[in-house]
């Protein structure tokens, strides 16, 4: 793999990393903020599911659909369909949470839920890239 690539797939995995350590101390606060916890975990799984697609040299569109996301990548690994419950559950966070009125507030449980969710694709997207773009654990 380039240097070139190589970097790039580093900056989607530095940018997710940075979104969960942001959802991990949302939740940590004595009174969380779970809307903003949820779209980080949703942030989570989408750079890390783009930065997996940059290493096989797949385009993807910009996108918050986690579901299409994990369908790009289920074309070089079907153990992605594992993901699937986490795309579907996550995508939402991506703008619903945001706004007013799209979605009601999340609950604490479900905030909680997300961050496992993102812990889930982080480690199973890590755990298929090259040792080369593994910093992190």
């Amino acid at each position: 793999m380039d240097e070139a690539k190589a970097q790039e797939i580093c900056a989607w995995l530095s940018k997710a990393l940075q979104d969960l350590q942001a959802a991990e101390w949302l939740l940590a606060r004595p009174e969380p903020l779970s809307d903003a916890a949820g779209f980080h975990c949703q942030q989570v799984a989408e750079k890390a599911l783009k930065a997996y697609l940059t290493w096989r040299d797949e385009p993807f569109e910009k996108t918050h659909s986690l579901v299409a996301l994990v369908g790009k990548c289920l074309s070089f690994d079907p153990a992605f369909s594992e993901l699937r419950t986490a795309a579907v559950t996550l995508t939402p966070y991506a703008v619903a949470v945001r706004y007013p009125g799209d979605l009601p507030e999340l609950t604490r449980e479900e905030a909680e839920e997300a961050l496992a969710l993102a812990r889930q694709v982080w480690h199973f997207v890590l755990d298929r890239l090259p040792p080369a773009v593994r910093r992190w654990g």
